[in-house]
């Protein structure tokens, strides 16, 4: 212990005595440490701790898998629910739940709250309990039963003020009358938790036609499996119930099979490649950082070789000097750990903001146990990483040539201290992967960005609008309403047009519907057809500045009066009329009918395909009816505004609740916001990508500079005898640069075949871009090589300033 204390001691004091060079290399592993933590924390939060259920590696969501097309479902039928749960043998329980939103009514306030509906044993089967009062009962899930619910702690905290007394009182919900049963605790969290339930009911509020007709699939179903039983038995036993249920209901069931997913497995499917291949983009950051460290050392182990070999000579082993500087190293990076932790505690709040919604258990992360000992051990691994070779080298000096004053000339130059240069072709190599695959993503954003939409998100303003079937129980009530509504919107300055549809692009609904198609019988082997189904007031395809193609828009006088109107999009028309005209073809969508709907809807207009799921989605077949035929409860209000968009945000979410105080008004926003937020996933990844690889450059800018730098002081002699003998400026250019251009040439080489196979992980990031991309390849190649050459001609250039008769007398 002593003798620890003492090399601490004295490595302290050479690390004080040259602090530039302690500061170069503290800030250096500060840098890869700090970016390394930073993503571990993400890592760790969302790939590595168990969910806060009860022996969560047993849960299990079951799914729908179409057996024909393996497409799966997240969406199952109710009465599948029951059959599964009733004939299965290898799971505890089963569980269904659904997400929902509520309007609560707190004194005179509305405010939109999202929640679920669950079955009542849902909790007991995650095994959570509720932090106060009790979870639901069986019989709470009848349809005659009073209408309960369960609040978040969060909720019970900002709404309600943390009121003890608030177990057993009624709140309004969607002008419903809820008892408040029990409050959840504070980490519990939704399954999924990008729903971020605050409030949960029963299935007792599910209409009868949800939850019995078995073609209608909108529930979701969670299983605990037994002791004993594999994911496997399960899946098997599973399977054979499929198959059963799809020989008793085969107009409901067929090809529909069973799949079964860890829930864990679910929750971090999107995101679960994406933050591995960042994983292993920063450990990238951490190794170049490493290298220059290890450069870094190897010189200065140069300035102490006089040192080393007096302590050699005086009786000091090879293990004594090599445990005195790899203690040195430790202190160097377990400094840097620290000041790296510091980095990363910013770097997390950095992390936070830009995230993307898909980001699942976004609230545990941060600094915590795990992640500092990751820190620590990442610390400590560097510093024996970086400090193992040059101290194993500098433990074993050349005594003469030391004692007797020997010049550093006996330290190597670039051609040949192979270290060094392996060093600076690995740096370089890893740059280049880095840029690759940051160049990769930039391509295939600025594609995506490129995407035709189908119609103009510019200066359009949307809200969301939830019209109660208590308030607006007939189709009449709601026209009357919005088109008193569009009225007076329209009547506000800078607006140009206003109008209303059941799903707005981008903006997370949608209905898929099946639809017949009047004179044609789909054959019994295939599936039903699906497309998606809209119903929109006039002048929402003029207000979202949607082409039509063929026909007509709708007007005013397509009510329930006339006959039933239909416009279809371009992919519809080519997939189910690829050889005939569609106008005054009848489809009948299932989704969009009310009691007094027409039977059959004629196709009177085409319009252009657009994209309404996300930009690297193809246009799927659309059905859109008339609102006044087809008069849904809830959809978005469209404003095409004259300006900026978003400053009518208030005047218009006022106008609205003046109409209809009750209105909430949730999700008003831009469509350009909308887009933006579908492509934040890809935004992150591009520009953590993008971060660490121009760390990366950075580092290995200042790697070359470093060696080359080197070289040069190291070659000063025989620069000023070549000068001395004639040598002009361009050929100690060339010379220097030279043996740049060979380690350059290398690290790309190396590089190059690197990113050739490391870059096909990114496949499923990419859009419109090859993995292999060669123009990216070349780019990035190019920029690699000026970066290098700049790093290399800045030493060259103050090589050629030698004075001759200095450098003779050099050393």
């Amino acid at each position: 212990m002593e003798t620890l204390w003492q090399d601490l001691r004295y490595g302290l004091r050479m690390l004080a005595k040259r602090p530039g060079f302690t500061v170069v290399a503290v800030l250096t592993l500060a840098l890869g440490i700090g970016a390394n933590t930073a993503i571990f924390s993400v890592v760790n939060a969302v790939m590595l701790q168990p969910l806060p259920y009860q022996k969560p590696e047993d849960l299990m969501l079951v799914r729908h898998i179409d057996k024909t097309k393996g497409t799966k479902s997240e969406s199952v039928g109710y009465a599948d629910f029951q059959d599964w749960k009733a004939q299965n043998r290898v799971f505890e329980d089963l569980a269904t739940f659904r997400p929902w939103s509520f309007a609560l009514t707190v004194g005179n306030d509305l405010a939109q709250v999202q929640a679920a509906t669950v079955s009542s044993n849902f909790f007991q089967l995650l095994g959570v309990n509720a932090f106060k009062g009790r979870t639901f009962l069986p019989e709470e899930e009848k349809r005659d039963s009073e209408k309960v619910a369960l609040v978040s702690h969060a909720l019970w905290q900002r709404v309600f003020g943390g009121d003890e007394e608030l177990i057993g009182r009624q709140v309004k919900l969607s002008n419903q009358l809820f008892t408040v049963v029990g409050i959840m605790p504070p980490d519990f969290k939704f399954p999924f938790e990008t729903e971020r339930a605050e409030i949960w009911a029963t299935n007792a509020i599910l209409s009868a036609g949800m939850m019995d007709y078995r073609g209608a699939r909108n529930v979701q179903v969670v299983a605990r499996l037994k002791p004993g039983f594999s994911w496997q038995a399960a899946q098997t036993e599973m399977t054979g119930i499929a198959g059963r249920l799809e020989q008793e209901n085969p107009d409901t069931n067929r090809d529909l099979g069973v799949l079964l997913v860890g829930v864990h497995d679910e929750l971090t499917r999107e995101v679960r490649t994406a933050l591995w291949v960042l994983f292993g983009a920063v450990t990238f950051v951490t190794l170049i950082a490493c290298a220059n460290v290890v450069n870094l050392l190897l010189a200065r182990a140069v300035s102490r070789h006089r040192e080393m070999a007096i302590r050699a000579a005086l009786g000091a082993s090879t293990w004594h000097i090599v445990r005195q500087l790899l203690t040195e190293s430790l202190l160097l990076s377990l400094t840097g750990g620290a000041v790296g932790l510091l980095l990363a505690a910013w770097g997390i709040d950095l992390l936070l903001a830009l995230s993307p919604q898909n980001l699942p258990r976004i609230n545990a992360i941060g600094i915590n146990g795990p992640v500092l000992g990751f820190t620590l051990v990442i610390s400590m691994v560097t510093g024996v990483f970086f400090g193992l070779l040059p101290a194993l080298k500098a433990a074993q000096p050349d005594l003469n040539e030391a004692l007797k004053g020997g010049s550093k000339a006996s330290a190597s130059g670039v051609g040949r201290n192979w270290l060094r240069s392996a060093l600076i072709v690995g740096e370089l190599a890893l740059a280049l992967i880095l840029l690759t695959g940051a160049g990769l993503l930039l391509n295939s954003f600025i594609l995506l960005n490129r995407v035709e939409l189908g119609f103009k998100p510019e200066n359009v303003l949307t809200a969301g609008l939830n019209l109660s079937s208590n308030k607006y129980p007939e189709g009449e009530n709601r026209v009357a309403f919005l088109q008193l509504l569009q009225e007076q919107v329209k009547s506000l300055p800078g607006v140009r047009s206003v109008s209303f549809t059941s799903t707005l692009p981008f903006s997370g609904g949608g209905v898929g519907s099946s639809f017949k198609i009047k004179g044609r019988e789909w054959p019994a082997n295939e599936k039903v057809p699906m497309a998606g189904t809209f119903t929109v007031m006039p002048d929402y395809f003029a207000t979202m500045g949607m082409p039509l193609l063929q026909g007509r828009q709708f007007t005013e006088s397509d009510d329930k009066s006339r006959p039933g109107a239909a416009i279809i999009n371009e992919a519809f028309a080519r997939q189910f009329f690829p050889h005939e005209n569609p106008l005054g073809q009848s489809v009948t969508p299932a989704a969009n009918r009310d009691k007094d709907s027409p039977a059959e809807f004629e196709v009177v207009g085409v319009i252009g395909n657009v994209r309404g799921a996300a930009l690297d989605k193809e246009p799927k077949p659309e059905i859109y009816t008339p609102y006044r035929q087809t008069p849904w409860t809830f959809g978005q209000l469209v404003i095409r505004t004259e300006n900026d968009a978003l400053s009518l945000a208030n005047t218009a979410r006022r106008q609205i609740k003046s109409l209809d105080p009750a209105q909430t008004v949730p999700g008003v926003n831009t469509v350009e916001n909308l887009i933006a937020r579908s492509i934040k996933p890809q935004r992150f990844n591009l520009l953590l990508l993008s971060i660490f690889a121009a760390t990366g450059l950075m580092l290995a800018f200042v790697g070359v500079y470093g060696v080359m730098s080197y070289h040069v002081a190291d070659s000063t002699r025989e620069i000023g005898v070549r000068m001395a003998l004639g040598a002009q400026t361009a050929d100690v250019l060339k010379l220097v640069l030279r043996q740049g251009a060979r380690l350059t040439l290398f690290g790309v080489v190396i590089g190059l075949a690197g990113a050739f196979g490391l870059t096909r992980l990114m496949v499923g990031f990419l859009y419109g871009v090859k993995p292999t991309d060669p123009l990216t390849f070349a780019g990035v190649s190019v920029l690699l090589v000026l970066v290098a050459a700049l790093a290399c001609y800045l030493p060259a250039r103050r090589a050629t300033k030698v004075d001759p008769m200095v450098a003779l007398r050099y050393e």
